[in-house]
């Protein structure tokens, strides 16, 4: 009976590594696709000098420049401009990776500590991202958007790794010697993405608040994380880039501008979060009538993590739905725990289930990179034309957008002018002024 335990726990380390490895190499392939466009040529530019990019120094300059002129994400800016450096090929194989950190942070958010990661809850997330968001490209391909969204929320969600850590007995679980580990790292956290920063800074002042109500001892530098965190999130909020953007909102009084953002807010909640709280729902309340053990707690405090992340948003005037891409994984993380609660009490029904979504992952994977590579040709069509022209000595190209094909590609928009963004980008960059047609 051991040894068939062992070679069961065994086929699972194996399958979860290939699965892994898979999700990498698709993830590769597709960066390898997706070619740099709209504001990559933007961040190509220091903003500081107006001249290419030059060096790590001429980044952090950039940067100082960016924060007093545009906005406060200097740390996800930041490494948008050093892969923009440093070349496309080396963000595609970062970037992969970072991908699959993004499904490992998510699993171990959902599972329990010293428990063997599941290649059913891997297949689980993975199949959620590559189906029901409808923004993939533009998180997980694009240069800029994954900077900001996909390194961003791995980054942004570190905290709450770092509490489940210290208070389920983990790495963190001890003095200042490695507690002063999470400062840095929280700082951090609290400098990537306001909705999501702020609905995980909430949450971890609740987890203390709960700890402290219960009589459990709090550890000095728990608060002093919390103090990082806070001093992230205050340093990105108060660039004073920020208040220098125009808004593109229309007037509107001040209760009616709330309200119309409260809803539009809903309404992409219920659009790119609402798969997986739904199942979370369904998965909680089927598994208390069965009587199962559910870690309700943990995916409530996850599930509110989402809601805090989606509503600080009204707080925007300018609501996108990349913005969700955090909400999005919280409110995966939610579903998958109570899922991991179902699977260690049964795993009846779960091997037909792995088949239908390692082939749902399959289809969406040949999808993707069919899409990509034929909108990587049409646009390299496009710049193709710009950089012969350029050759040639002409002042002027005519060339047009590129239309998104999928999930898995994002529109490429010109405006008619050389004068107007991004053609203006574009002529700087190519040395051409650039017409759209």
């Amino acid at each position: 009976m051991h040894n068939r335990a062992m070679r069961d726990a065994s086929r699972e380390r194996v399958l979860f590594l290939c699965c892994l490895v898979l999700s990498f190499a698709l993830m590769l392939a597709l960066n390898a696709q997706t070619p740099l466009m709209m504001d990559d040529y933007d961040y190509s530019f220091s903003w500081s000098t107006g001249e290419r990019l030059s060096g790590l120094g001429d980044i952090l300059r950039s940067q100082a420049a960016h924060y007093r002129l545009w906005g406060g994400r200097s740390v996800v800016h930041a490494l948008a401009q050093l892969f923009l450096y440093w070349g496309k090929p080396v963000f595609n194989v970062v970037n992969a990776a970072m991908y699959v950190l993004l499904l490992l942070e998510l699993l171990s958010l959902a599972g329990r500590r010293k428990q063997p990661h599941s290649a059913a809850l891997l297949l689980a997330a993975q199949t959620e991202l590559l189906v029901f968001v409808p923004f993939f490209a533009t998180v997980f391909l694009w240069l800029d958007g994954a900077c900001n969204y996909l390194f961003g929320t791995v980054l942004a969600l570190l905290p709450l790794l770092i509490a489940k850590s210290e208070r389920e007995g983990g790495f963190f679980d001890g003095g200042w010697r490695r507690g002063a580990l999470a400062l840095p790292l929280c700082f951090l956290a609290g400098w990537t993405n306001e909705n999501t920063a702020c609905g995980v800074l909430v949450v971890m002042g609740l987890l203390l608040l709960l700890d402290m109500r219960r009589g459990k001892s709090v550890r000095a530098w728990r608060v002093a994380a919390l103090g990082a965190e806070l001093a992230g999130v205050m340093l990105m909020l108060l660039a004073p880039g920020n208040f220098a953007r125009p808004s593109a909102e229309v007037s509107r009084g001040l209760f009616a501008q709330l309200l119309y953002r409260a809803l539009v807010v809903t309404w992409c909640l219920i659009r790119y979060a609402g798969v997986p709280l739904v199942c979370a729902a369904l998965l909680f309340f089927l598994g208390r009538r069965r009587g199962i053990a559910m870690r309700g707690e943990r995916a409530a405090l996850l599930a509110l993590c989402a809601l805090l992340s989606a509503y600080a948003l009204v707080a925007s005037p300018q609501i996108s739905d990349r913005s969700f891409t955090a909400v999005t994984v919280l409110a995966l993380s939610a579903a998958l725990t109570l899922l991991d609660d179902w699977l260690a009490r049964s795993v009846k029904g779960l091997a037909p289930a792995m088949a239908l979504m390692l082939s749902v992952c399959f289809v969406s994977g040949a999808v993707a990179m069919r899409d990509t590579a034929a909108h990587e040709a049409a646009w390299a069509a496009q710049l193709s034309r710009i950089e012969t022209a350029a050759q040639a000595g002409e002042t002027e190209v005519a060339v047009s957008g590129i239309p998104a094909r999928s999930r898995f590609t994002m529109d490429i928009v010109l405006a008619d002018s050389p004068g107007e963004w991004p053609n203006s980008t574009l002529s700087r960059y190519f040395g051409i002024a650039v017409h759209g047609e």
